[in-house]
């Protein structure tokens, strides 16, 4: 029943993230978007890009394992990707967009699913076999860390960071 529970607050935590990025597309100027940190470094908008292009990805992995037997979850090579849809040339309002319908998709997969549901399979390509939780609590951790990249590469602390003075 724990297990139920943690997966169900991680997937309201998913619904969650969308608005999130929302509000850094709000708060930060347009040309922030565009800048790297660094040589080598995906800028606020590539990172922005690829959580839009990942959730296509999980939506698969998420439909394969909710309908088959122990699929094999596809694998992708995400700086080819980044390179091929040009991730630099997004505008931000457009890869806030693809990634808020693209998550609504998975959402809307995952409606409603039973503790067997979240305990069935696949074979991840590097992590071996993982149950749909696991698989929302990747995708969850994934939020995370790009979401809180954004954030330090646009310069913008965080809700509960104390003030500078």
């Amino acid at each position: 029943m724990a297990d139920l529970l943690e997966c169900l607050l991680q997937i309201k935590a998913l619904k969650e993230t969308p608005a999130r990025v929302a509000a850094l597309v709000e708060e930060a100027a347009p040309e922030a978007w565009t800048r790297r940190p660094g040589e080598g470094v995906w800028a606020p908008v590539e990172v922005l890009a690829h959580l839009a292009d990942v959730e296509l990805v999980q939506a698969v992995r998420l439909r394969l394992m909710l309908t088959a037997e122990r699929p094999a979850l596809p694998r992708f090579d995400q700086t080819a990707l980044a390179r091929r849809a040009r991730y630099i040339e997004w505008p931000p309002a457009l890869a806030l967009e693809r990634f808020r319908v693209r998550r609504g998709d998975s959402l809307e997969i995952l409606g409603d699913s039973s503790a067997e549901d979240l305990a069935r399979t696949g074979t991840h390509p590097t992590r071996g076999e993982m149950s749909v939780a696991d698989l929302v609590a990747m995708m969850l951790a994934h939020d995370t860390d790009h979401v809180g990249q954004m954030r330090t590469r646009l310069g913008i602390a965080p809700p509960d960071a104390p003030a500078r003075r």
